[in-house]
């Protein structure tokens, strides 16, 4: 069976039925999620033996060509970035008109999908799993890479809260002139930061500031910035205070709170400047179950 024989129509994202061969390699085996750029499928590389990951393109998107060029850098920017809590991105290759990307294959869940089914986490919980996304964003930012929409559903849970990030396509190298320009906007609205709501440049400080969201996010179960709309939200993020985890209800190391609040800084300045920096803040005590209070730099303390 083809990849071409069991597309939808050209209404919806074309899916493929499982038993399907793609590109006389790869053989579908069940559908795993649809994201905003494409739909992702465990498959067996036959070649290999091995379960692997499949990306492909959406349809509504694969005649659009700087959205195909941008799926193309995907797999540039995630070769660069070599690290265990990054899915490893292998090839890209095409059938027909249909393209795509094969990776790492990693059973687990999505961050969103822990948090939908099970709510807000301990700090016992949430803080080691934060520590790993900032080696993994640590390990990206030292090649140039910022990932531009780091969200829930952009991080994979294994056994064991194994932590990973995952898709780098709306990502761009700071080495290069990239897609995008300031005055254009890419990520996800709710984890946007206030630079990038602007249309500002932006740099890895941008995903420390998602990840701050998502730490906030797993703390409560919310997110920290309340509105009606979303322009009520973006609002908030460029004019206003994220709420304090105290007034969401949630009891947490001083240090804890004090490094949230600078990850949520809304100038990037006032900010880390690293993951590093951060890595540095969590190994004072909460990475290793939050057993001491977290000793923080002095800048962390402002």
């Amino acid at each position: 069976m083809s990849a071409a024989a069991t597309r939808t129509s050209s209404d919806g994202p074309r899916r493929l039925a499982p038993g399907t061969l793609l590109a006389g390699r790869y053989r579908v085996l069940e559908l795993v999620g649809v994201g905003g750029m494409g739909i992702v499928y465990r498959a067996l590389d036959e070649q290999l033996g091995v379960e692997v990951a499949v990306k492909t393109l959406r349809g509504d998107f694969a005649e659009d060509a700087v959205l195909l060029d941008r799926f193309r850098k995907e797999l540039i920017l995630g070769r660069q970035v070599t690290h265990r809590n990054v899915v490893r991105i292998h090839d890209i290759g095409s059938d027909g008109p249909l393209h795509f990307l094969t990776m790492d294959f990693v059973r687990g869940r999505s961050l969103r999908e822990v948090l939908e089914e099970g709510g807000a986490m301990p700090p016992e919980r949430a803080v080691p799993i934060v520590r790993q996304l900032a080696e993994a964003l640590d390990a990206a930012h030292r090649e140039g890479v910022v990932h531009r929409d780091l969200k829930p559903a952009n991080v994979l849970l294994a056994d064991e809260d194994r932590a990973y990030v995952t898709d780098f396509g709306v990502a761009r190298s700071l080495r290069s002139a990239g897609l995008t320009r300031p005055g254009s906007v890419i990520g996800t609205l709710d984890y946007l930061s206030p630079e990038q709501a602007k249309g500002e440049e932006v740099d890895g400080r941008s995903d420390l500031y998602a990840l701050g969201l998502l730490l906030f996010e797993m703390l409560t179960g919310k997110l920290p910035f309340a509105g009606g709309t979303d322009t009520e939200v973006l609002a908030q993020r460029l004019a206003g205070q994220p709420r304090d985890l105290t007034e969401a209800g949630v009891a947490a190391p001083r240090g804890l709170r004090a490094a949230l609040r600078r990850l949520l800084a809304r100038d990037p300045a006032d900010r880390y400047q690293t993951a590093a920096e951060l890595l540095a803040d969590l190994d004072g005590g909460a990475a290793t179950g939050l057993r001491a209070p977290l000793r923080l730099s002095r800048r962390a303390r402002r």
